[in-house]
């Protein structure tokens, strides 16, 4: 029996207008189960774990980002599969999972295609994505960055993100690359990738971006590469690595896969540590290196 892990308050509490919906589909597709709701940060974390005790061994987030790196967090056994239904303001992984609304999400765990993960440990805990610092996790924080596909939403995000962005101030970081290579340099965003799970074919090694600090004409492609949440090209170094350590002057807050976790310094790295995520279409499964 399926267990669903729901987050009320994901997508601004939009998920309680269709719970009835989305029962009434899952029991029509055959995989109703046992419904948990989270009631503050951590829970989904709990729940998961609580739901593997009992026995289950699928585990479907309903949420956004945020609650799926909590049940991430949770995962105890390797042959417990996760799948999600995408009702929050940010739902970055389940689109690049393939699944774009609810309804699709129904069908997809009908199906159970199952594509296996490698996780990325930063400190004690694991991310499936991306971890980002400086001024990019420093506008989550202060302005809602959910994508807003109407021109005027848009227009008012990046009037609030210019209006920050004149005012940050780079960090004085120090990077420490696979125990070999130090760089010490004024950082104005950082990002760690998990590149095998953008593209399962790509090296298994992290992908380090570096962002300088933006000149004007810089700053405007910048902002809207990343409310857009476009990779950004101008201004930029990237390098893989197996292990980064980071240090940064003052210390500054972390966000993993969508969620505040924890401040810098931070150690992040390649893990064997594996999950499975029920998936629109099957991927060549994760492999990692010796």
């Amino acid at each position: 029996m399926y267990y669903y892990i729901l987050n009320p308050i994901a997508g601004k509490g939009a998920v309680s207008t269709l719970q009835d919906k989305l029962r009434m589909r899952l029991r029509e597709l055959g995989i109703d189960g046992e419904f948990a709701k989270t009631t503050g940060p951590g829970d989904a974390t709990k729940m998961a774990k609580t739901a593997i005790e009992k026995g289950h061994t699928t585990i479907v987030v309903v949420g956004g980002d945020g609650t799926v790196n909590e049940v991430v967090n949770g995962i105890t056994k390797e042959n417990v599969a996760v799948g999600i239904i995408p009702t929050g303001n940010s739902n970055i992984l389940a689109h690049r999972l393939g699944i774009t609304s609810w309804q699709q999400a129904c069908e997809v765990l009908a199906a159970r295609r199952l594509t296996s993960y490698g996780l990325i440990a930063a400190g004690q805990k694991y991310f499936l994505s991306t971890l980002t610092l400086g001024f990019e996790t420093d506008l989550d924080k202060q302005v809602e960055t959910a994508p807003d596909t109407s021109l005027r939403g848009r227009m008012g995000q990046f009037a609030q993100g210019w209006g920050h962005a004149r005012n940050y101030e780079s960090l004085e970081c120090r990077i420490l690359i696979d125990d070999n290579l130090e760089l010490t340099a004024p950082l104005f965003s950082l990002s760690i990738t998990n590149q095998k799970f953008d593209n399962p074919l790509a090296p298994n090694k992290l992908l380090v971006t570096l962002v300088d600090t933006p000149n004007r004409r810089q700053l405007t492609s910048y902002l809207w590469s990343v409310l857009k949440k476009d990779d950004v090209e101008d201004g930029v170094s990237r390098f893989g690595a197996k292990r980064v350590v980071i240090e940064t002057t003052p210390p500054t807050g972390i966000m993993i896969d969508g969620k505040l976790s924890g401040r810098t310094p931070i150690a992040i790295r390649l893990t064997n540590k594996q999950i499975r995520f029920i998936t629109e279409k099957q991927f060549s499964t994760f492999k990692p290196e010796d």
